[in-house]
This record gives structure tokens, C-alpha cells and sequence, in this order.
């Protein structure tokens, strides 16, 4: 069964309806892969929540697996930051990749231009909003 870690450009993709990301939620739904968010996505998802939104995104983030940062996952996104070069990844998106590798997840976003750093060094899985 795959393991996904949903970054936070394809949770908002989600929440505005947008076709490239809707196969993974449905896997995830289906019980066909498992489903996974870093804390970094979900402080960056609660700085953008509207009024009025906040019951539908916790039942969202409910869904998925939370990955809590912690020291190994600190140490490994200054490593990627450190490898990819500090001005081409910023720290949210490694500390989301370090999640994700740490946690045994595949990433799964559509920022080619931020994480395509990270290809090669861990698993990204990029989608597309084209039809």
C-alpha cells in the first residue's frame, strides 16, 4: 500500500476542487493508500482558514496521519537545505520533505519549482492540474 504525504500546496489544490490531487484523496479514502500531513502543512493550511471553514479542515487533516516534527526531522531538513542549496529550498519545504522521507512517505505535491531539488534524493510524486 502506498504511503503519501500530502504537502500543503495539494491540500489547498484539494480544498479548491482542483482534479490533479483528487486521485490521491480518493486512494486515501478508498483505503488503498495511506494518507499523511506534516505539522509545517498544517501551520501553513491554519494561516489561511477562513470563517466558516474550520470544521471541514479538521475533518480533512482527521483523515490523514500527522507527522510531528521532532529532532530527526529537524537535523534532516537543514541537511536538505544544505544540499539543495539554502536559497532554492526554503525551510517549510524541507522540513516537509524530511517528514515525509523520515515517515517512509512518498511526497506528493505539484511545486515542481521548490522541491524538484529533491528528486533523486527522496520520493516525490508530482501531479498536475492540467486536464
Amino acid at each position: 500500500m502506498p504511503a503519501w504525504m500530502l504537502d500543503t500546496v495539494a491540500l489547498i489544490d484539494y480544498y479548491h476542487g482542483r482534479r490533479g490531487v483528487l486521485p490521491y484523496l480518493e486512494a486515501i479514502l478508498d483505503e488503498e493508500a495511506a494518507g499523511a500531513f506534516s505539522t509545517i502543512t498544517e501551520l501553513e493550511l491554519w494561516q489561511g482558514i477562513r470563517p466558516g471553514e474550520e470544521e471541514r479542515h479538521e475533518a480533512l487533516l482527521a483523515l490523514l496521519d500527522r507527522v510531528p516534527l521532532d529532532g530527526a526531522i529537524a537535523r534532516r531538513a537543514g541537511q536538505l537545505r544544505q544540499e539543495a542549496g539554502l536559497e532554492q529550498l526554503s525551510l517549510p519545504d524541507a522540513a516537509i520533505a524530511a517528514s515525509a522521507e523520515l515517515s517512509g512517505c512518498t511526497l506528493v505535491t505539484r511545486n515542481t519549482r521548490d522541491v524538484e531539488s529533491l528528486v533523486g534524493v527522496l520520493a516525490v510524486e508530482f501531479y498536475s492540474n492540467e486536464p
